[in-house]
């Protein structure tokens, strides 16, 4: 184990602090990847809860009508409305970034109970009054913490 990976877990649990403390900036967040089975057509979802809540804010100014550079797509600009999110590095990269034909939505705040996830269809993994982000940039510059820029998601 180096000496980044000591620095991310402190990180972790300086975040645990936080939370306990109260810290509004602290929010739950829920990393939902969904995927096609290629031979049934069915949909496939995997929710993984980040713990403790990262901390969350709107973007930065300096940030803000910024350029971001996406394969395949045209202008994408920072918004005020845009997320700002800090999370430590004991995920990994993919968590974020999906690879294969795998997406990765955000979830802002889910209904969860002492850790666990509240759906309101258990099945089929259903939520009600939520509202969905994709990440448009993950900065992973920073040795300990991913800074993941989120916009909202709409449906096209």
């Amino acid at each position: 184990m180096n000496l980044y990976e000591k620095l991310a877990k402190i990180e972790n649990k300086l975040g645990s602090v936080e939370e306990r403390l109260g810290i509004p900036q602290r929010k739950n967040l829920l990393v939902r990847h969904t995927s096609t089975d290629p031979v049934t057509r069915a949909p496939f979802i995997e929710d993984t809860l980040i713990l403790p809540k990262p901390y969350i804010t709107s973007v930065a100014p300096r940030f803000v009508n910024m350029q971001i550079a996406i394969e395949g797509a045209d202008s994408i600009y920072i918004t005020v409305n845009d997320l700002q999110v800090e999370i430590p590095r004991v995920y990994p990269i993919t968590l974020f970034q999906p690879e294969g034909r795998t997406r990765a939505l955000f979830i802002l705040n889910p209904s969860v109970t002492y850790g666990t996830i509240n759906y309101s269809n258990p099945t089929t993994k259903a939520l009600t009054n939520i509202k969905l982000y994709r990440s448009v940039y993950v900065d992973d510059s920073n040795p300990t913490i991913y800074r993941l820029i989120l916009t909202e998601h709409k449906d096209k």
